[in-house]
């Protein structure tokens, strides 16, 4: 099994990662909104047609969706998963707390030893 640093630094890390994923994908939906506002506004002032209008702003609201919610959803699942880990460990007895623990353990007062 491996050492309590080691999971903690995995935990840690993974927690970086899903920070970083959440905030790719928030991103990448506000360049996708910019996107469209700029090709509305060529599509207004006529320097698109309307076909090539519908379909850029379409085209562009579709991509940004997409891969903002996909950027989002893996943050979101590699956070998850960091905090599987962390409670497998903890359940384990092979990892101290840690200030990253979840709201629902800080709140109830801490490890369970200090419960029970």
């Amino acid at each position: 099994m491996r050492d309590p640093e080691a999971i903690s630094a995995e935990v840690e890390r993974a927690r970086q990662v899903a920070k970083f994923l959440r905030w790719l994908g928030w991103l990448v939906a506000a360049l996708g909104a910019v996107g469209m506002a700029v090709y509305t506004a060529f599509w207004a002032s006529g320097d698109l047609s309307d076909e090539q209008g519908v379909s850029l702003v379409l085209g562009t609201a579709l991509a940004a969706i997409l891969s903002g919610v996909t950027a989002y959803g893996a943050g979101v699942n590699i956070g998850l998963g960091a905090e599987r880990l962390q409670l497998a460990a903890r359940a384990a007895g092979i990892s101290p707390l840690s200030q990253g623990q979840p709201a629902s353990d800080r709140m109830a007062g801490g490890s369970e030893r200090a419960r029970g």
